[in-house]
């Protein structure tokens, strides 16, 4: 592959710059604001033109794309306040019946405009043109609500108009829907203004250029939407369940034998069905399909460990509840972790592979729904794929392929000869039941299996989820292959995931409409009950270094490209001048890995000084190992803090880095079967009570505003959680020996199997981890060896079988000259590795060394 170092200078800059503009295309984003279901003050306000009002002449032009959120709420989207004595006008949203209504008013007199669409024309779509003209000199305004309806009104004549223009939340009119714009432009006769929206943070608003021309409160900035993965919901069940959703609705369903649960993805809320009949097909691992075109809910199960009659395949209709038997048809294989994919023009179910009884499997196997039946076992021909199992399947709409990626398995089919990963993408033709091999990649990264549901929305990507299947606590990542040469690329944050048990899943979605991924993760314990959670992600994903690309864009167009092409050429110069003096080079992978670990500040509510390395004898909170507080005396009242009351502060305390905890999430997450008049003393006793047992540790308060909980610490409190957050946000040095006795005193929450942690602790190890890595790198290219050697050893407390580690680790010692202790680490590597995965690691110490 040609580097950058290999490149004529000229046409590494084209490059760079020609990459970097076809990314500010495909980044266009937005910003969302926060109605009426919120405290008034935290509703949401964009203000433009307070300071420098722009005169507008001949035809002012105010265009937007408009998405409103289905949660209930109505109120005023723009309101257009002019300086001078000229009229104030306001466009309100609200629903009547089954309209979408909006109306154009002249504020404080009368309605001048009234476009009603249907609601189903407004869900149909994620985003919806506004299109506002006010021709000046001729008095006319018109209203263009997408392609569905327009209307023209008569307003007085002016020569010039200076308007302030304000979204959402304007003085007294507090009223405002939860709503989203993107791409506003104003303009008229004489200029033009963009406004692409395309920052991550902060509280003004800038046109193309560079240029701040208004201030922004209480919103989000929708680039976060495509990084951050964000949990719409959730649901319990106790029984045996499985999952799906429908993107034809955007519906999430979770059922088990007698209950169907509904997440409404475009309204946030769920609603629970109990069956007047209960399942037909005994549920085992709840396998499913949906057919969207009938609207029905298939389930079907391939294997029991017992002798069974009755139905194995059964269909939920998902308009009156009542299900179907479909077929008894009866594979009698275990099939577990199979692909498998719908294709409704063909109603067919095609599996691919699986697991049971000692055994991987690469047989493709066809239900259709017409004959109630399986087709006769299918070897794949051509380039064969080898059994496996933990494989992914899609279908391309543009290719009209099925496409296959990934899994474990081995040549024989037998477990008992070992495993190994596949990293490889096969496409199907499914009419004439042959494969043929696209790539397969030599991977060198830590290991990882693929979801279920492989996105492929063009000819060019594939997107998939993976996750390590062989740790309990783990996180799932989003990446994007070319289906051309498997080049890839990690895009947004991670998801955790419990994948202990056999029943623990997830599969990945493209809702077009909503113009998202969808996630939906189940987890089990038991392998009985379980929890699922739906997330979803804004399409298409972006990367960490994207989405702050655009996070400090204050300066004019011209200077910022002066500067970009600064930095390009001096990156240039970098790569070279690296080339020439450093005789080992990071490897492909870890030069994305550095690329890509750039961490946003974290912002917990402390003293503007940074908070303490050090550990004091009193004022203490220490999360990681024992719970443990010591008062200003240093006495340790640890006992003070029942479980209910470890409970609250921990849970408060990892929500205050963001807005706090709303007082209806901690009682939700904390009381979630109590009656609401109940929950509210509940929770009033038990925050006293915390407040009682913090009251003799100075410098730490639980702080109730705007609804909301936070833990505010500021010295001489010294709190680990809090230290070691502010670390790993401002500085990637984790190796000194402070830090170093914090992280080795013990895990966070240690001993807290409280699911409510889960994702708190697996984001937390994730980051610390991410920092190791980059410091080891870091430390191999100055050449400190003692630092290297240190954050390796640190790293193998986080994950005693991290193979970075290991090789670093070494590299280290070899430098240092120290055998007889390399030889020890890679010894303890070893017998961890054998206990943890209950196989030998394949690569020797001589191997590695001379390596």
């Amino acid at each position: 592959m040609m580097t950058a170092t290999t490149l004529p200078i000229r046409v590494f800059l084209f490059l760079c710059l020609s990459n970097f503009l076809f990314l500010e295309d495909i980044l266009a984003q937005g910003i969302e604001l926060t109605g009426n279901h919120q405290p008034i003050e935290q509703r949401s306000t964009i203000r433009l033109f307070e300071q420098n009002h722009p005169k507008f002449e001949g035809v002012l032009k105010i265009n937007f794309d408009l998405h409103i959120r289905d949660d209930g709420t109505s109120g005023y989207l723009i309101r257009l306040k002019d300086k001078g004595q000229n009229p104030t006008y306001n466009l309100y949203f609200d629903k009547e019946d089954h309209e979408a209504v909006f109306r154009f008013n002249e504020e404080g007199k009368s309605s001048l405009i009234r476009l009603a669409i249907g609601i189903d024309k407004l869900n149909k779509q994620r985003w919806l043109p506004i299109r506002l003209t006010y021709d000046l000199s001729k008095g006319m305004i018109s209203l263009a609500i997408g392609n569905f309806a327009i209307e023209s009104v008569r307003v007085p004549q002016l020569k010039s108009y200076s308007p302030t223009v304000i979204f959402g939340k304007s003085d007294y009119l507090i009223d405002v829907p939860s709503f989203s714009i993107r791409e506003l432009v104003i303009a008229d006769d004489r200029q033009q203004l963009l406004f692409p929206m395309r920052e991550s943070a902060g509280s003004i608003l800038h046109d193309a250029s560079g240029n701040a021309y208004g201030k922004v409160t209480n919103v989000t900035w929708l680039l976060n939407r495509a990084y951050h993965w964000q949990r719409s919901g959730a649901m319990y069940s106790s029984r045996k369940s499985g999952s799906e959703y429908d993107v034809k609705r955007q519906l999430a369903y979770y059922f088990n034998s007698d209950s169907l649960y509904i997440h409404h993805l475009r309204g946030g809320f769920t609603e629970a069905i109990r069956f007047t009949n209960p399942c037909p097909v005994l549920i085992k691992l709840g396998n499913s399909f949906l057919d969207s075109i009938e609207n029905r809910l298939y389930v079907y199960e391939t294997f029991y460990e017992h002798p069974h009659e009755g139905p194995t395949i059964a269909s939920l209709s998902l308009d009156d509840y009542t299900w179907r038997i479909e077929s008894d048809a009866y594979l009698g294989l275990e099939l577990n972790h199979h692909a498998a994919h719908y294709l409704a023009d063909r109603r067919s179910l095609f599996v691919f592979g699986g697991f049971g009884n000692m055994l991987y499997n690469n047989d493709l196997r066809r239900y259709e729904i017409d004959k109630s039946d399986w087709t006769a076992a299918q070897n794949v021909s051509k380039d064969e794929i080898l059994p496996r199992y933990f494989t992914s399947m899609g279908y391309g709409d543009v290719t009209k392929k099925m496409y296959l990626f990934g899994g474990m398995g081995n040549e024989s089919g037998q477990h008992i000869v070992g495993r190994k990963y596949f990293y490889d993408l096969y496409e199907l033709d499914l009419a004439g039941g042959r494969t043929k091999k696209l790539w397969q990649l030599d991977w060198k990264e830590h290991h990882f299996v693929p979801a279920r549901g492989l996105v492929i929305p063009n000819d060019q990507w594939l997107y998939l989820l993976g996750y390590p299947e062989h740790v309990s606590h783990s996180l799932i990542q989003l990446r994007r292959f070319s289906l051309a040469d498997g080049s890839y690329e990690q895009l947004g944050d991670s998801i955790p995931i419990y994948s202990d048990k056999i029943s623990t899943r997830a599969k990945l979605y493209h809702d077009k409409n909503l113009q998202k991924l969808i996630a939906i993760v189940q987890e089990s314990d038991d392998d009985i009950r379980s929890k699922l959670s739906v997330y979803e992600l804004d399409f298409p994903a972006i990367s960490q270094s994207q989405l702050h690309a655009f996070s400090k864009s204050t300066k004019a167009q011209g200077t910022w490209w002066i500067g970009f092409s600064a930095l390009i050429i001096a990156t240039g110069a970098i790569l070279i001048y690296r080339k020439k003096h450093f005789t080992k080079q990071v490897s492909p992978s870890e030069e994305r890995f550095i690329s890509q670990t750039a961490k946003p500040k974290i912002d917990i509510e402390t003293t503007t000084k940074a908070p303490s390395w050090k550990h004091p004898d009193k004022n203490s909170i220490l999360l990681y190992g024992d719970f443990t507080v010591l008062d200003r005396r240093g006495n340790d009242i640890s006992h003070l803090f029942s479980t209910r009351l470890r409970q609250v502060f921990c849970l408060i305390l990892i929500h205050s880095d963001s807005a706090g905890i709303s007082s209806n999430l901690l009682s939700h997450l904390v009381w979630p079967d109590k009656p609401k008049d109940k929950v509210k003393t509940s929770r009033g006793v038990t925050i006293n009570n915390l407040r009682k047992a913090l009251s003799t540790v100075e410098g730490v308060e639980i702080v109730y505003k705007n609804g909301h909980y936070r833990v505010a610490i500021s010295p001489p409190c010294y709190c680990d959680y809090t230290v070691l957050r502010h670390r790993t946000a401002t500085d990637n040095d984790l190796i000194s020996e402070d830090i170093s006795q914090l992280i080795r005193r013990g895990s966070f929450l240690m001993g807290s199997d409280d699911p409510l942690f889960d994702e708190a602790k697996s984001k937390l190890e994730n980051e610390l981890i991410l920092s190791l890595q980059k410091t080891m790198l870091l430390m191999e290219q100055q050449e400190n060896w003692n630092s290297l050697f240190a954050a390796a050893e640190l790293l193998m407390v986080l994950d005693p079988i991290h193979e970075m580690a290991l090789k670093k680790g070494l590299t280290a010692l070899q430098k240092l000259n120290s055998t007889t202790q390399a030889s020890r680490f890679y010894t303890r590597f070893t017998e961890h590795y054998q206990q943890l995965l209950g196989e030998t690691y394949p690569i020797s110490f001589n191997e590695l060394i001379k390596g």
